[in-house]
């Protein structure tokens, strides 16, 4: 299912009140599968407001991170998460990257090829700017299979058929579109992992308020009558099957692959 509203991310701090924890809990585990080498010269494409970037020089001392994001709003919050010159920001395109070939030792996307239009392109232009031997990978929660914080939401949108936007790309979240985009790349020494992380809100209170600020879902809800939307949060709060004050845990997975150029 597609239709309007698109998926924008038009405001860095909303996001890091709905997705900055669960960018943390999966980016964590993502960085210690990669394993990389500390010391390193890094492209974070893709970085939304800054936490991947922020993630990477907490935990691998890189010798530069240069991060790049269509979104201007993004970009501002970034600018301000990260206090050293060896971290950069910038807008730019995932397809067309403003940087010389063999520049970098790992290029990464986090959360990010499903809404490159091309994901193809966007993956020849990770290798081009990337060394001989450097490291390629990227993750995604898998949204065809409900791997998405904010499924328990679109599925009440599916049932009452309830149009709702998907990124673009949707199709490569899928492991083997993952692993079969590598290969057709030319990439060695290829893995892929499907990563499970969990987070724990206060109340269905709170899940709600933070989960329905997601940019998928957001602005259908803003396009609805005020009694479908509350009909929406009573259905969401029944398949949970909590009471209103009890905690609200919710399990999430994403897909994630790496190789080397």
């Amino acid at each position: 299912m597609s239709g309007e509203p698109e998926i924008k991310f038009e405001d860095g701090d909303s996001y890091e009140k709905w997705m900055g924890v669960w960018s943390q809990l999966i980016g964590n585990q993502f960085l210690e599968w990669l394993s990389p080498e500390s010391g390193k010269v890094w492209v974070d494409i893709g970085c939304g407001n800054g936490t991947f970037s922020e993630q990477i020089y907490n935990a691998h001392s890189p010798s530069e991170i240069q991060g790049i994001d269509p979104s201007p709003e993004q970009i501002d919050f970034a600018l301000k998460r990260v206090a050293d010159e060896r971290v950069a920001f910038q807008l730019g395109d995932a397809m067309n990257l403003p940087f010389e070939s063999d520049r970098f030792d790992y290029a990464t996307m986090a959360l990010v090829l499903f809404f490159v239009p091309d994901p193809t392109a966007g993956v020849a232009e990770m290798i081009r700017v990337t060394k001989p031997g450097g490291g390629i990978s990227a993750y995604v929660w898998d949204v065809m299979e409900g791997g998405a914080p904010m499924a328990n939401i679109l599925n009440q949108f599916r049932i009452l058929d309830i149009d709702h936007p998907y990124p673009p790309s949707s199709d490569v979240s899928r492991m083997e579109r993952l692993e079969e985009t590598w290969l057709q790349a030319g990439l060695r020494d290829i893995e892929t992992k499907q990563i499970l992380v969990q987070r724990t809100y206060e109340n269905f209170a709170d899940y709600w308020n933070l989960t329905s600020r997601s940019a998928n879902v957001n602005p259908v809800l803003n396009l609805l009558s005020p009694d479908m939307t509350a009909r929406i949060k009573k259905m969401t709060h029944d398949s949970l099957e909590v009471g209103h004050d009890e905690s609200v845990t919710i399990n999430a997975f994403a897909n994630a692959v790496k190789g080397s150029v």
